[in-house]
């Protein structure tokens, strides 16, 4: 789920376009950021944990690289940017790691401190923080540094949870202080004054839950402990009634008589034989249990009637009820789904609008500003990242959008001529570089980054729509627009073709111009064909308005049903 963004001006028109522009950019981020599948794992988490975290990171890291030289036989070593670490990092936390301040603040960014412990292997850490001198000194896989209060010293110890190749990694944040500090193995490898390293100081995290405990409390009631009562009843009913069905389908027996039969003879197919010669009664009698296995057959569906009353319907997962049920009743079914669905949509987005304050934060602090870059000798200048974006529908075109931040643009207020001469210039690369297949953006970084934006959620059940669909759409919007003859005196026919109908098939809609007429053959199909060799005798005067041939009878000319008021 994508946040919409807007501008806090909605008014203004750079503002509208600087809105376009960073949900661009936010797209961009989250793909970069793996954002979708570090969601899907958080959505996931709200279900089976008291509590979901949905994290966020920036890194730029360097690692070693080995590059032959042109003999083939040696090498040189040069450091590289880590794609791998480097970058947009998004991902589920999971809520054994989070230790907060105080559990009666719902709110995670008004917590007084936050702390997050994980352990992973030592070439993990190596390649996060092997730069740091401290790192090769003191960090070893396994060793655990202490303090002794009574000797005043420091120690290690073997930590039996990290075996021999695990690091652990606790970062402490404190928003007060503004503070950020990473101990690896107990060691601070950082200044004890280091801030937070985000521009808007806030906690790089976002929560949400299933379903409130309370208003005050920090976590939440998950769907797994909702459900775990009539879970409970489930399990002991179906343990039950597969007792009840195995000693239906093989019942106990009872021997009558002095003959002893052992246990091996109860096989399928085999006969056995009882000498009933002394006693007539001797003889092998079934016990009957009597298992009422219809009232537990009930049970399982009632409880189960209610897990799904308490969470989700099976009816919405596509599991129809077998016999006939009136439209009416599946109608309420779907609808009481929704409603109680509804506060975990509801919970799923205010984690949205949370990440996405985030996010439009990191975009400000690491997409907006410029690298210094050597251009010729000592040289250097600053440069700024430009980003492609996938093709969209733009004035019914599909064209990809290229964003550029252009420190060179004015920063002051400029005459309606220079932006129109600017816009002009940029129109103009548009048609000669890229024959109109590419929509160029040029940004300036300073004002981009003092706007400011707000974030829209409307969480609602719907179903996206398919390709099909979206065209079967646009063909019923044409054909309503051009049929009918009250709409098509107010709606422009060529937009019509342009937008609407050429833009619905993937063989017109990138260059729609290319089967539509200029207006001087569209004037020339106009005109009525001229007959070789007819001359116009006909010196009837034309007739006045309202007036019908023949008789000079007045008519009064007939009014449309609709009346509109321009």
């Amino acid at each position: 789920i994508y946040p919409n963004i807007y501008a806090e001006n909605d008014n203004n028109e750079e503002d509208q376009d600087a809105a376009m522009i960073m949900r661009d950019l936010l797209q961009y981020r989250h793909e970069k950021a793996g954002y979708e599948k570090a969601f899907m794992h958080t959505v996931l988490d709200a279900c089976t944990s008291p509590v979901a975290f949905l994290g966020t990171g920036f890194e730029k890291l360097m690692r070693k690289q080995k590059t032959l030289n042109e003999d083939g036989t040696t090498w040189k070593t040069e450091d590289v940017e880590d794609n791998v670490f480097s970058g947009f990092h998004d991902e589920a936390i999971p809520c054994d790691e989070v230790w907060v301040a105080d559990m009666y603040e719902p709110e995670l960014q008004r917590q007084p401190f936050i702390i997050r412990r994980l352990a992973f292997h030592y070439s993990t850490a190596k390649a996060k923080y092997g730069n740091n001198p401290l790192f090769d000194k003191y960090v070893k896989p396994g060793l655990q540094f202490l303090y002794s209060d009574d000797n005043q010293s420091f120690y290690r110890v073997y930590d039996s949870s990290l075996r021999d190749e695990l690091v652990e990694e606790v970062i402490y944040w404190n928003r007060g202080a503004d503070l950020k500090l990473v101990f690896l193995n107990g060691i601070l490898i950082d200044d004890p004054d280091q801030p937070n390293p985000r521009l808007d100081k806030a906690y790089p995290a976002a929560k949400t839950g299933f379903e409130f405990f309370n208003s005050r409390f920090f976590c939440y009631k998950d769907a797994a402990f909702k459900l775990a009562n009539d879970e409970e009843v489930v399990n002991t009913a179906y343990r039950i009634l597969a007792d009840a069905s195995y000693l239906k389908g093989m019942p106990p027996a009872v021997q009558l008589g002095k003959e002893t039969t052992g246990s091996p003879v109860m096989v399928p197919g085999s006969i056995t034989s009882i000498d009933n010669s002394e006693n007539p009664n001797a003889g092998i009698e079934v016990l009957n249990t009597n298992n009422d296995t219809k009232g537990l057959m009930e049970l399982i569906a009632k409880v189960e009637d209610s897990m799904s009353e308490s969470s989700a319907s099976s009816t919405l997962s596509g599991n129809l009820p077998a016999q006939r049920t009136p439209a009416f009743v599946f109608s309420a079914m779907q609808q009481n789904a929704r409603t109680l669905l509804g506060l975990f949509e509801k919970m799923v987005g205010y984690l949205v609008k949370e990440f996405g304050e985030l996010a439009i934060s990191d975009i400000v602090q690491h997409l907006t500003v410029g690298e210094l870059e050597e251009i010729e000798g000592s040289e250097t200048a600053l440069r700024y990242a430009s980003f492609l974006m996938p093709e969209q529908t733009v004035n019914g075109k599909s064209v990809a959008r290229k964003i550029s931040f252009d420190a060179t643009l004015p920063n002051e207020d400029i005459t309606q001529g220079d932006h129109l001469k600017m816009s002009q210039d940029l129109a103009q690369t548009e048609n000669d570089k890229y024959q109109d297949k590419m929509q160029l953006c040029r940004v300036n970084p300073q004002l981009f980054r003092k706007l400011k934006y707000k974030i829209v959620i409307a969480p609602e059940a719907i179903v996206p729509m398919s390709d099909a669909i979206k065209k079967a759409l646009s063909l019923e919007l044409f054909n309503l627009g051009t049929t009918n003859p009250v709409a098509a005196q107010y709606l422009k026919g060529d937009m019509m073709v342009k937008d609407v109908l050429l833009s619905s098939y993937d063989r017109t809609k990138n260059n729609p111009e290319k089967y539509m007429k200029s207006e001087e053959e569209v004037a020339a199909a106009q005109q009525p064909p001229e007959m070789p060799g007819a001359t116009n005798t006909d010196t009837t005067p034309p007739l006045s308005k309202g007036l019908t041939d023949q008789t000079g009878i007045e008519t009064k000319p007939q009014k449309s049903a609709l009346q509109f008021n321009k």
